[in-house]
């Protein structure tokens, strides 16, 4: 086992990493321009987590990801912004050929399938996403849900295989909360009210 600062190096540099304490994670050796692409401002990681190659993974700024959980990158894995992820969820984006004379063991090929979730989704603990799976904006996954199949923006999913329970019927944000971001903003929509 390797160790660089908080990031312990596992099966191989670059190919394994756990993070042990509440740092952002950058894959080790990376320029400032491939740390930007990977992980976006404000996205909070209360490790550990678990991570295969580290390089397929893509957090979105504000993201937050709880502890114990696994993103297998042999694909590209996109988090949107704003996206809660509860502690225990595994995003699997690596697969095996089902034929077992292909799949040969740990010799046969590993194949990967993308996974991309949407902004603002919510995913409670101990969730399970599949590869080859798109997760629509604003989506909510119940905890210990397994998701094998692409959901639309806006509904809530459960279940093993995750199904839609109901539709969100989002609404529109509140003009002062929208502008907190920009203190400027804020003060001079109070001043219209």
């Amino acid at each position: 086992m390797h160790a660089i600062g908080s990031i312990k190096l596992g099966r191989h540099p670059a190919e394994s990493f756990v993070i042990d304490d509440k740092t952002p994670m950058p894959p080790p050796g990376a320029t400032d321009a491939e740390e930007a692409l990977l992980f976006e401002d404000d996205a909070y990681i209360d490790g550990p987590i678990k991570v295969d190659y580290g390089t397929n993974l893509r957090i979105g700024k504000g993201v937050y990801i709880n502890f114990n959980c696994t993103f297998l990158d042999t694909s590209i894995i996109t988090i949107g912004a704003r996206t809660l992820i509860g502690p225990g969820c595994s995003f699997f984006a690596a697969t095996h050929p089902l034929d077992p004379f292909l799949r040969n063991g740990i010799k046969g090929p590993e194949l990967g399938g993308a996974i991309t979730v949407g902004e603002d989704c919510w995913f409670g603990g101990n969730v399970t996403v599949c590869p080859n799976v798109t997760i629509g904006r604003g989506v909510t996954v119940g905890a210990g849900s397994v998701v094998t199949k692409d959901v639309p923006a806006f509904h809530v999913v459960a279940g093993n295989p995750a199904r839609i329970i109901k539709k969100i019927e989002p609404k529109e944000p509140d003009p002062l909360l929208a502008a907190s971001e920009n203190k400027e903003t804020v003060v001079a929509a109070a001043d219209r009210i």
